[in-house]
């Protein structure tokens, strides 16, 4: 049933400049009903009868040209009307106008893709009285917020943040690229908004970007653990709906977000980087070399080898065939990252690799 009332009420927000993003598509969705134009002439006639719309200027642009195609479909108006008439005629008209810039706006705002409506809607999500710091130059500069974390913070990016956070919450609100330094605070997780994510963390390293050339939204994590999760809210107004997506990221690996089919993808980084303190390395026996050096003087088996790359990188390397371990490798490759000493090995080996999610795939014949 069309509600009259709400209309009237969601065209003067509208007027106003006062109508947020979910009741702007309420004015859009009632603009299909079928007795809209017959509802429409009593509200404009009463609001003209009142006064109560004053004189409304619209946009001589947009105004301008919509009442000419308005006029243009009536022939011989002059003949119809006379002056009082038309002036009426034309007020009319006039909110007619207004309304239809409503509709379509609503209906451009509504049916883009997410990515080109997302950035305006984005703004308006951002708390009033947030701080905003915008980086206009060619080089990353650092923010620093109220609880010593650190934002470096790209160029052509901002991020808005609070002057003093609230009791037991973090939040900040990010356009562009970053690189986040969080201070570990158990009792206070930090939230980084981002058009359709939320980054939930406790104290870690991270980046947020959209990539180039997919324009996946990506989040690559360097220490800690971050979840990723769909911000409900921004994406349909209704902060209670279920159905919302996340991931699980941890150091060495990104997730990426279509925001298209609302997809997470996770697999690794895109820089590969040393855990901090190498956790799990203590009491490994079969760890011979020096960690830090990849330095392997004599044969070394190389199960032993891609053991070691596992626990300095955290990353799970796999075989397609067993006879791999079979293989040993003598050399030194610690001033390699990691990707290149995959590469040396696998070269050495006649082996090939691949990524596999969050994993990488080994494959040839082996040795026996």
């Amino acid at each position: 049933m069309f509600d009259k009332l709400r209309c009237r009420e969601l065209l003067k927000k509208y007027l106003e400049g006062t109508i947020n993003y979910s009741e702007h598509i309420e004015l859009f969705k009632m603009s299909t009903d079928v007795n809209i134009e017959e509802l429409l002439a009593e509200m404009i006639d009463a609001d003209y009868n009142a006064d109560q719309l004053g004189d409304v200027e619209l946009p001589s642009t947009a105004s301008d040209e919509i009442l000419k195609k308005i006029l243009a479909s009536e022939k011989n108006t002059d003949s119809l009307f006379i002056n009082t008439k038309r002036k009426r005629l034309i007020r009319q008209l006039s909110v007619a106008a207004i309304f239809l810039i409503i509709v379509i706006g609503a209906a451009i705002f509504y049916f883009k893709p997410v990515k080109e409506r997302s950035h305006g809607a984005f703004e308006a999500f951002i708390p009033k009285n947030s701080l905003k710091k915008i980086n206009k130059t060619s080089r990353p500069f650092v923010v620093v917020l109220e609880d010593g974390s650190r934002v470096k913070l790209s160029s052509n990016s901002s991020l808005s943040f609070p002057l003093h956070f609230v009791t037991g919450r973090r939040e900040v609100y990010l356009t562009g690229e970053a690189f986040f330094m969080v201070t570990k605070n158990p009792n206070a997780p930090f939230f980084v908004y981002y058009n359709n994510i939320v980054t939930r963390v406790l104290g870690t390293s991270f980046s947020i970007k959209t990539n180039s050339s997919t324009r996946k939204v990506e989040v690559s994590v360097t220490s800690g653990k971050v979840q990723v999760i769909e911000n409900k809210f921004f994406l349909s107004g209704d902060p209670s709906r279920d159905e919302v997506k996340s991931v699980i990221v941890i150091p060495n690996q990104k997730a990426m977000y279509n925001e298209k089919s609302h997809y997470f993808e996770t697999t690794l980084a895109d820089s590969i980087n040393p855990l901090p303190n190498y956790p799990g390395l203590a009491g490994n026996s079969k760890i011979t070399a020096d960690i830090d050096s990849f330095y392997f003087p004599k044969a070394t088996n190389l199960k032993q080898v891609l053991s070691q790359l596992e626990t300095v990188y955290g990353i799970e390397i796999i075989v397609d065939n067993e006879n791999i371990y079979n293989c040993v490798f003598t050399g030194d490759i610690s001033k390699q990252d990691m990707w290149k000493k995959l590469n040396i090995l696998c070269l050495t080996i006649g082996a090939t690799y691949e990524v596999k999610g969050t994993k990488i795939l080994v494959s040839g014949n082996g040795c026996r």
